[in-house]
């Protein structure tokens, strides 16, 4: 169930009058009903599924309440903990990098043996969010050990708190300090957060469906068969999956949070206006906040973050980002990509220090990070570390005839480029007032706000780009 699809539109509307008209003043009843819905919404891809996230769950549920109970009488739950980890990890990582590493095993047992292993990958469907659901029920797990949270009690609340629809295919990934005391908290209808909610989902189905999908017929062409696409035609595409990509995670990430909204609930922001950073540690506080949030408190901080001096914190950096490119998919395309972007961290931040601050040096900065992290996602969307190559290789500025073999003519190439300058017009003018903008449009007049709606509206529905590629959402494969 897309949230780009009819069908979706239908599930959340059908949700919303019965949330708020007949389960809103219980919120047992409520809780029940959320956790109905968020299975019936996960079940909608493989119904089959359901009863492993009810299970990964328990597991965090019952490994919260025995860790805190052991830490109340003395001892540590370690070895519950552990238990914890092995299960939720060994899910993750048999559904999703098992035949990944069996296969790369295979790969280098032929290469040193000098004949065939025989291998053959096992036929495993990759459970849709299960990188994003296992993350949130560990962040739980181990926040009781640390005693930063206590366990909960009601059981309901903490299924519906690792299940809720709006943000489990994709996060944002919640800490269970944040989001699970509102499954607590009594909610009463507000008009002012369903029109904003309704509002952020509008602006993300546009930033999805008119912009992104449009992108992504052009990159899907040139990076299906890259080549057959050298000089301008490569450097076109990798552009627009830069974009593609920012704009497709983060309409997902803004749709969820207008959702949640419309229930009564408050989610994390995950971009920032990543794209206007100068220095590479800023655009990693503003792109996907809260995964690179999870790592830095479970992974970098244990790992001894800043505190072993320069040695050790290049060594535990560098350990974060290859772990998180692997989070991204089981490649080693993602785990080249996750170092790329770990190096050129640890040199302008570590090494080089980069603190542009006048205006030149930060255009020169931000021109830096764009360029590198641009072309840093051409292992992030190349099928093989060899497309990988061929697509370097090929990039250039000649053979502009060949833009108009990549599924595009040249009026809606154009049209690209001039939507992705808009969007940077957009965030570069609301950088500083965004909250500003939204009080000011919120109370000016009602014609005005209705023809906003009606324009967004309408661009979705003729501008959007509908059964030209794959619709879904990129980060649903992780």
């Amino acid at each position: 169930m897309l949230f780009n699809s009819l069908t979706f539109g239908i599930f959340l509307t059908l949700t919303y009058v019965l949330y708020w008209s007949f389960f809103r003043k219980d919120v047992g009843l409520r809780n029940i009903f959320l956790l109905v819905a968020s299975y019936f919404f996960y079940g909608w891809w493989n119904w089959r599924l359901i009863p492993l996230i009810a299970g990964v769950s328990a597991v965090d549920f019952f490994a919260g309440k025995f860790i805190a109970r052991q830490r109340d009488s003395s001892g540590k739950g370690k070895g519950i903990l552990v238990a914890a980890l092995v299960i939720n990890l060994g899910v993750l990582c048999f559904f999703k990098y098992f035949n990944f590493f069996a296969e790369s095993f295979s790969e280098a047992f032929s290469f040193l043996a000098g004949r065939e292993s025989g291998f053959n990958p096992l036929n495993i469907v990759l459970p849709v969010g299960i990188s994003f659901y296992t993350f949130q029920g560990l962040s739980y797990v181990l926040d009781i050990y640390s005693g930063k949270t206590e366990p909960t009690r009601d059981v309901v609340s903490f299924f519906a708190f690792i299940a809720f629809f709006p943000q489990l295919i994709a996060g944002p990934i919640e800490r269970s300090r944040d989001l699970l005391p509102q499954f607590s908290q009594k909610k009463e209808f507000d008009y002012e957060s369903t029109r904003k909610g309704l509002l952020m989902i509008a602006w993300g189905l546009f930033k999805k469906m008119v912009i992104a999908d449009r992108l992504a017929v052009f990159v899907d062409s040139v990076f299906a068969d890259p080549a057959s696409h050298p000089g301008i035609s490569s450097v076109v595409a990798v552009l627009f999956f830069t974009f593609q990509l920012y704009l497709d995670f983060s309409a997902y990430s803004q749709i969820a949070i207008g959702t949640a909204r419309l229930l009564g609930f408050t989610l994390h922001d995950n971009f920032r206006r990543p794209y206007l950073s100068a220095t590479f540690k800023e655009f990693w506080k503003r792109w996907h906040i809260t995964l690179t949030s999870w790592f830095m408190d479970y992974l970098y901080i244990p790992l001894g973050g800043n505190r072993r001096g320069k040695a050790r914190t290049i060594f535990n950096v560098m350990i974060v980002f290859a772990v998180s490119g692997l989070w991204h998919g089981a490649s080693w395309n993602f785990v080249i990509w996750g170092c790329v972007n770990g190096l050129f961290l640890v040199f302008f931040d570590k090494i080089v220090k980069l603190r542009p601050e006048a205006a030149v040096p930060r255009l020169l900065s931000w021109s830096l990070v764009f360029v590198v992290w641009a072309l840093s996602l051409v292992f992030f969307r190349s099928a093989t570390f060899s497309d990988a190559v061929t697509m370097f290789s090929n990039l250039g500025f000649s053979g502009a005839e060949s833009l108009t073999s990549c599924g595009m003519g040249i009026p809606e190439i154009r049209l690209c480029f001039f939507l992705i300058v808009a969007l940077m017009v957009y965030e570069v003018l609301t950088k500083n007032s965004q909250e500003r903008l939204e009080r000011w449009f919120f109370s000016s007049s009602a014609v005005l706000r209705w023809v906003v709606y009606i324009l967004l509206a309408l661009s979705i529905l003729y501008l959007g780009v509908y059964g030209s590629n794959d619709n879904s959402f990129i980060y649903f494969q992780f």
